[in-house]
């Protein structure tokens, strides 16, 4: 065979050997990548695993979830499984809340906030009645719109006292009301008018008529400088509280266009531990397209998780607590209290499958620290001030070009809320049946 031929045939042999080792490498990668990801174990209770919890104080983390098309249903007979008296009474705030659920499904939009607020209301006083958390009947909240200003979210003031049911949630929650203390005059520009002029023509009489200037500039000085200490109720703009509110965030965002996202998305938020350290902590998982630098770095509290070697990063939380796999009960005393620190960190949307969020806290300003029952609960008290007193200013709101997203917290809110506040009655996780992950 000539020599050619035989170089020829001696490149192809190693060609097709390059190719044939390429092609191991390939399918060994392939091979790699179809295994499936080793997790690590869950901390688990009563043999359940444990997950983020929608109820924030009282989670019953050892019930599955609840598949129901009703949850007034599902809470009225829980309320009613018990026989003490207060039991019959949160029950029939509940029944209360039930009845105007069902009449603001008939309502147009300008009625709706009327009796959604007066549901929100009720429902809440059958929680705080079951949980035996006092409260002042009163609604201990109050509403204002900026009469110089235009149709904006902005104008309209919404004020959280320090008594009523709203309070009284905000105990439930932990969250104390923070007022404000301001120095401020007593009388008024024009009551310090009214009162200088009074007492200098008593008194003038009495003063030789050289000083009588001098003392009414300082009668009215001696008025103008008169402070008192005086307190001031947490107060927030509409267009604020809907910004922190999840479920309508994404409309929030396309009628604002220019302010930050303030809710990021996660998968299966989970509590996980390592048996070699006796150690266990709360661990999630971002979306592919969320798994970068910038997303971690709006996540305070959070590194990630170098053992998943994966695309999807996967976060776990700084602290750790202590955790064995054989002692339940032990292993509830830090794990409680761990679990209201971070629980504070997320929020859900009430859907058919599981829609987690992790509240970013890092921005310089728009952010409110309180719960979405609370905002809720606030942001729907001002809608019914309008709907009651003046719907020709709420009609002008739903007309303007934030219209959309009022109409969209108006009826996804109701759903929401009851969601929320009925985890918080029971302990248990809702889901509507019919549906899987």
């Amino acid at each position: 065979m000539p020599e050619y031929k035989l170089n020829r045939l001696m490149k192809k042999s190693y060609s097709l050997e390059e190719n044939h080792q390429k092609l191991k490498k390939e399918v060994s990668k392939l091979r790699e990548a179809s295994k499936p990801l080793l997790e690590r174990p869950r901390s688990k209770y009563n043999r359940r695993d444990l997950v983020l919890r929608k109820s924030v104080v009282y989670p019953a983390f050892d019930r599955k979830t609840v598949l129901t098309d009703s949850h007034w249903h599902y809470i009225e007979l829980f309320l009613c499984a018990s026989k003490e008296e207060n039991c019959r009474e949160a029950a029939n705030y509940w029944n209360q809340a039930k009845n105007f659920y069902a009449a603001t499904k008939n309502l147009d939009l300008v009625a709706k906030p009327l009796t959604t607020y007066y549901c929100f209301l009720n429902a809440t006083k059958a929680l705080l009645t079951y949980k035996d958390i006092k409260f002042d009947l009163t609604h201990g909240i109050s509403g204002n719109h900026n009469e110089a200003g235009q149709i904006k979210l902005q104008n309209e003031y919404i004020s959280i006292h320090k008594k009523g049911v709203l309070a009284g949630l905000c105990e439930y929650l932990d969250e104390p009301i923070m007022l404000t203390q301001k120095n401020e005059n007593i009388f008024g520009d024009k009551r310090i008018d009214v009162l200088t002029k009074g007492i200098f023509i008593k008194t003038k009489s009495l003063i030789s008529e050289g000083k009588c200037q001098d003392f009414e500039n300082e009668l009215k000085n001696f008025f103008t400088n008169y402070k008192q200490t005086k307190s001031f109720p947490e107060e927030y703009t509409l267009k604020n509280i809907l910004y922190n509110l999840e479920f309508v965030h994404r409309a929030y965002k396309l009628t604002f266009k220019s302010e930050p996202e303030l809710f990021i998305p996660i998968i299966k938020p989970q509590f996980v531990f390592d048996k070699s350290k006796d150690e266990s902590w709360l661990e999630f998982q971002l979306e592919v397209d969320d798994s970068n630098a910038r997303t971690l770095k709006n996540i305070e509290g959070f590194k990630r998780d170098d053992y998943y070697n994966t695309d999807a990063y996967y976060l776990r939380a700084n602290d750790v607590f202590k955790w064995s796999s054989k002692n339940n009960q032990k292993n509830l005393i830090g794990f409680n209290s761990y679990y209201k620190k971070y629980r504070k960190m997320f929020v859900y949307i009430y859907s058919t499958n599981e829609l987690w969020y992790f509240k970013r806290t890092n921005l310089t300003r728009g952010i409110i620290n309180r719960n979405s029952m609370v905002l809720t609960f606030a942001a729907m008290h001002r809608l019914s001030e309008m709907s009651r007193y003046d719907p020709n200013l709420l009609d002008a709101h739903l007309g303007s070009q934030h219209g959309w997203l009022l109409s969209e917290f108006i009826n996804k809110s109701l759903y929401q809320f009851i969601d929320m506040i009925s985890s918080e009655i029971s302990g248990d996780d809702f889901r509507a049946t019919g549906f899987r992950n």
